[in-house]
This record gives C-alpha cells, sequence and structure tokens, in this order.
C-alpha cells in the first residue's frame, strides 16, 4: 500500500470512528514483553448522555479478530476502581481487546465536565452492551468469543448480562469478583432492609437519594428489587470463575459463594488478606495475591474465549 493511500485510509477510518463515538485519545504502551493500544472514548448512549471508556487492545488487532472482554466496576467507583486499568493491560497483552467504561454518564463529550453520578443496574448492563458493539463494530472484536467481568455491584449487572443473554452475544465466560449478586447483599450493604426501605421511600419521595455519591432513584432501588441474578443463572451454561476474601466485610463471603454455587459450572477461588478485605489487593501495586488472580484471570479467558 502507498504512503498516500495508506493516509487516506487511517483518515477514513477515524472518520467513521467519530460517526458513532469520540476518540478523546490513543497511545501505545508497553505491557512486559507485548505492547497495547489505548484508546480513550466518549460513546454517545441511548439517554442522550455519554459513556466514558477506554479500549485496550493487542497491538496487532486490525490483523484479525480478537476476543472480547468487558469490565464493570463496583458501586461509587470507577473504570480504574481496583486495578481494573492494570487488569485490562495484562489481558490486552494477552491478546484479548478489552473495554471498561464509568457507569456515571458524561453530559457532553468532553470528559472534562461534569458526570451524572447516576446509575441502575439496567443502565449498567445497557453500557456493557454498548461497548461490547463498540469493540466489535470499530476495533475488529470477534462477536463470537465475549467474555464478561464484574466486581462487586458490578458483577450483579455481569451476572444479569450473562443470563438473560442482553445485547444478543453468546458470552462464553463469566469472571466475578465479590459479587453482590443475591437477594440480600446489596440491601445489608445500605444498612439493612430497614435502611433500605427508607432509602427507597426518600427515593420515591423526592425523585432521588444520594448515597456514597451515587444518585439512587426509584428505578435503581427497582433494578435490585426486581431481578436477583442468583434465581436466573441456572439460564447460564458457560464457565463462571468467582474470587471472594474470607475477610471481605462488603460482600461477605456466603453472598459470593453463592453466586458461583447458582452456575452449573463455576470455579470458586477464596484468597485471605485483612489488608484489602473487598478489594482482594487488586489495586496494590503490587501484591503476590494480586498477581495470582490476574494470573488465573488470564488463564480462564484463554481457555475459555
Amino acid at each position: 500500500m502507498s504512503k498516500k493511500r495508506h493516509i487516506i485510509t487511517l483518515l477514513l477510518l477515524t472518520a467513521c470512528l467519530c460517526c458513532t463515538g469520540i476518540l478523546t485519545g490513543c497511545e501505545r504502551t508497553e505491557t512486559g514483553e507485548n505492547s497495547v493500544i489505548v484508546k480513550n472514548l466518549m460513546i454517545p448512549n441511548s439517554e442522550g448522555t455519554y459513556t466514558g471508556a477506554q479500549a485496550v487492545l493487542p497491538a496487532n488487532y486490525e490483523e484479525e479478530k480478537v476476543p472480547v472482554i468487558t469490565l464493570s466496576h463496583g458501586f461509587h467507583g470507577t473504570m480504574n476502581s481496583a486495578g481494573a486499568e492494570e487488569l485490562a493491560h495484562v489481558l490486552a497483552a494477552s491478546g484479548f481487546a478489552v473495554i471498561r467504561m464509568d457507569f456515571s454518564h458524561y453530559v457532553s463529550d468532553d470528559p472534562d465536565l461534569e458526570q451524572t453520578c447516576e446509575y441502575t443496574v439496567d443502565t449498567m448492563t445497557a453500557d456493557q452492551v454498548l461497548c461490547v458493539d463498540y469493540v466489535v463494530k470499530h476495533f475488529n472484536g470477534d462477536a463470537d468469543r465475549v467474555g464478561v467481568f464484574g466486581r462487586s455491584l458490578g458483577g450483579r449487572a455481569a451476572m444479569k448480562l450473562v443470563n438473560e443473554n442482553i445485547g444478543g452475544y453468546d458470552y462464553k465466560a463469566l469472571v466475578l469478583v465479590a459479587p453482590a449478586g443475591n437477594g440480600d447483599a446489596f440491601q445489608r450493604y445500605m444498612g439493612g432492609n430497614r435502611k433500605w426501605e427508607e432509602f427507597k421511600l426518600l427515593a420515591e419521595e423526592k425523585g432521588s437519594v444520594t448515597y456514597q455519591n451515587v444518585v439512587l432513584t426509584s428505578a435503581f432501588f427497582q433494578s435490585i428489587e426486581d431481578y436477583v441474578p442468583t434465581e436466573h443463572a441456572g439460564k447460564f451454561q458457560n464457565p463462571v470463575l468467582v474470587f471472594y476474601n474470607t475477610e471481605d466485610n462488603v460482600v461477605l463471603p456466603r453472598v459470593a459463594v453463592e453466586c458461583a454455587q447458582a452456575y452449573c459450572e463455576h470455579q470458586l477461588v477464596e484468597v485471605t488478606s485483612a489488608e484489602s478485605p473487598h478489594g482482594l489487593e487488586m489495586g496494590f501495586k503490587e501484591s503476590d495475591i494480586k498477581d495470582r488472580i490476574f494470573s488465573r484471570i488470564v488463564e480462564f479467558y484463554e481457555k475459555t474465549l
């Protein structure tokens, strides 16, 4: 291909990307022996706002279709919470196209402007589909090899996504870290059933209530109450890998075990860390536990995608 033709091709590709999302930055970074491509995105969503996301791609993603993995953060977190940025790079260096997103939407395509600080389990699943669609359409993602990762409340959303086949994808594998996916995990997190009902009533009366800097509308409470992922897990027949910490006081170990055992084909991995009860040390700069978790996740996706 001539240099002139190559430049034209790149310009056309950029124009195509801008039709459905704003590419706010692109860079190549090194992860171990492999380089990865990082693309910062602002993707228009059905609410009329923008989903801020980052795709981390293998350097050779344009040469052949690559399996896709979406990463979902927990309540009042961000796409970089709990080591997600590092995990995305590790996975991309292993050959996966990885995308993670902020569930709090942006009011415009400018990432420096305000966010809504509002989401529900249903908007979280919609964001996951939106981002998988984007990778499949623009970054040579393989629609037949899609894996899902979720932690805490993001784990609940990930469970619903695969249970109900939302977006029409045949999701091949699910990884959960301290998933809040049973019938009482989130109520307990907010102080128990009595507190939960008080918050719900306030949201109904005032339109919303703010908890830990997240704006909760009646739709949020409904999205928790109307769908309990463990009750529908039998619909998903593909492999599931679940991590939990015996010291977790946010999502209790019994909840993670219940989530794992709801699936027919599951693997359950127990760790113990009093230093990082709910984080499982995944956000630590250096941690043997983190290294083992990341290695296990890569190995799992390599076998299933």
